[in-house]
């Protein structure tokens, strides 16, 4: 009898796109509802429903702030709403003007310029609101009321648009920009013949694909096209801007399926999952999720995927419409500290964003089901503090729901499934008997967890489960099941409310002979 110690449970994550027996011990053939950091193995945190229940379904949203309040910002097709944390405020733009007209899949882009909220759909005018809820959102200053802009985001003391159509001609090549603004004013000119001004605009030809985004990166904009990307510096004086060619022949899927964090810019492209800080992309799905993602995400729906950060878990989710869905029912979950892939199930998403709740939860140590050394959560920290930047999601439902919250996901207990198959230990001919397993389990004492072995004979072949055991934390320490195979399979399964997390495990196995 051998005992073979399975260490550090989360340090390869959930590589569904390798063959399982090709893969480390401690990596997981198939996750859902885990991550993996820190070295754990772990169930995700819970969502819970935040502010008023929305008057609309919302398929935008952003967080905003003035000297005096914040906010949250979110729209619909029609109508645009904004939510401090106690009160509900319709500001469609002002009575006695039309309501939106752009449809679920004209995605609204925007941001806060100099102070001012901005918002675009591509179909209307765009938008602007100083951040009084006794004014409406209202028609974008200077900006000729025969263009559109497929994309517009705020950028240093300039409003930047993108893919630009002049009285239904489209110039899908062409980057438009305002004068300078000065702080809590909005751009006077968009003009670019007003020589008194440094407004302008730009043709991006070099690439036949047509412009779709844009974020930035430090002191540098970084354009998207559907195929490629370049920078867009400030230098001043007559050209204002310098644009050139970032390596690299990628670009976006869709409007918001870029986030920024320390390691760079992580980008949903048509085929891949990248990250790159203005020089050459490195993907971070290939061998990983990239089938995984790309065999699920809808056919027809794809652009309404978007890319967001749960700052406070130092994660970049990638959410998609999976196969037959309408709005995004699963996310890829990166962690940038870890370099670890994970899967969360979500609640009908339509758009995420990080950012300050306004609002406290009052939790208490007193009340939680964990320990010191078992609770999920961070000493001192408050899952609505509005000194933290959570991530938020409208849903179709419609909610704005608050994620990592709680333990459950919107009132349900999750299910939550760890798999590994194909264990050989470096002896692929050799026929195994596991009689024992020792899970190394941090969790509320009491959360009850189900736990399976398996075996196969051959690596193609699913492995045949032993008959589940319950594991109760805190009173089990050990599963005695048994099972044979060349290849072996461990399974945990919590269909319960607490979170939990696994650090390590023993399994007790016998070697025979290649029969």
């Amino acid at each position: 009898m051998t005992v073979v110690t399975v260490p550090s449970a989360g340090q390869f994550g959930y590589i569904p796109d390798a063959e399982p027996q090709e893969l480390p011990p401690n990596a997981w053939s198939y996750a859902k509802n885990m991550r993996f950091k820190d070295g754990y193995a772990e169930r995700f945190a819970g969502s819970a429903t935040a502010f008023t229940t929305p008057a609309i379904t919302p398929y935008f949203l952003m967080p905003f702030r003035n000297l005096n309040s914040k906010f949250w910002i979110y729209a619909g097709i029609a109508s645009v709403y904004c939510d401090d944390g106690t009160t509900r405020t319709d500001l469609t733009r002002a009575a006695g003007a039309t309501p939106y007209t752009g449809g679920v899949d004209d995605r609204w882009t925007g941001g806060s310029a100099s102070g001012i909220a901005i918002l675009n759909n591509g179909i209307d005018l765009p938008q602007f609101w100083a951040g009084n809820v006794a004014n409406d959102f209202a028609n974008l200053t200077a900006w000729d009321a025969n263009h559109r802009a497929f994309a517009m985001r705020p950028f240093k003391q300039y409003i930047v648009a993108l893919n630009i159509t002049k009285t239904g001609v489209q110039f899908p090549h062409m980057v438009k920009w305002s004068s300078a603004a000065v702080p809590g004013a909005l751009p006077t000119v968009w003009d670019p013949a007003t020589a008194t001004a440094d407004a302008g605009e730009q043709d991006l030809a070099e690439t036949t694909d047509t412009l779709i985004d844009c974020l930035p990166m430090g002191d540098l904009n970084v354009i998207y096209k559907e195929r490629s990307m370049y920078g867009m510096q400030y230098i001043g004086g007559t050209f204002v801007w310098r644009f050139f060619r970032l390596p690299g022949e990628t670009g976006m899927l869709a409007r918001g399926c870029v986030a920024d964090t320390p390691k760079g810019h992580v980008v949903l492209t048509a085929g891949d999952v990248i990250v790159h800080s203005g020089q050459g992309p490195t993907s971070i799905s290939q061998g990983r999720v990239r089938k995984f993602l790309f065999d699920r995400i809808d056919t027809t729906n794809y652009a309404r995927s978007f890319v967001c950060v749960n700052q406070l878990g130092h994660e970049v989710w990638i959410c998609f419409p999976e196969s037959g869905a309408t709005v995004c029912t699963q996310a890829v979950v990166w962690n940038w500290d870890s370099d670890t892939f994970g899967v969360r199930e979500l609640p009908n998403a339509t758009y995420g964003a990080s950012g300050g709740i306004g609002v406290t939860s009052g939790a208490t140590w007193a009340a939680s089901a964990y320990t010191w050394a078992t609770h999920p959560g961070t000493w001192s920290s408050d899952v609505l503090s509005a000194a933290e930047a959570q991530l938020v999601v409208s849903c179709s439902t419609p909610t704005l729901t608050v994620m990592e919250s709680g333990l459950q996901f919107n009132g349900v207990n999750p299910t939550a499934v760890l798999e590994r198959t194909g264990l050989a230990f470096d002896k692929p001919e050799s026929v195994k008997t596991v009689s024992k397993i020792i899970p190394r389990i941090d969790a509320a004492a009491g959360t009850v967890l189900t736990i399976e072995v398996g075996g196969s004979m051959d690596a193609e072949v699913q492995p045949t489960y032993s008959p589940p055991f319950s594991y109760t934390v805190g009173t089990s320490y050990s599963v005695d099941a048994y099972a044979t195979g060349r290849f072996l399979a461990f399974r945990i399964t919590s269909t319960g409310q607490n979170a939990w997390r696994l650090k390590s495990f023993d399994m007790y196995i016998k070697t025979h002979g290649g029969y």
